[in-house]
């Protein structure tokens, strides 16, 4: 999966959720910057980032080593 597709997965979940990004940045403890970086597709997220996003969002991250 790249990163604009992990952007697109949170966004999609956080609006379903009914979440703005500073919500969920707040319930997160991500900056709302990286929030707003990682929906964008841009940035690099480290795994502890994109798993308290996970957590809030009730998402699944699944890391595959090729």
């Amino acid at each position: 999966m790249t990163i604009e597709e992990i952007g697109i997965t949170i966004r999609k979940r956080r609006d379903l959720k009914g979440l703005t990004q500073q919500e969920l940045a707040d319930m997160s403890g991500v900056h709302l910057r990286s929030i707003n970086t990682i929906e964008s597709g841009k940035g690099n997220p480290s795994i502890g980032t994109l798993l308290k996003i996970a957590l809030v969002l009730n998402l699944e991250i699944i890391v595959r080593v090729e």
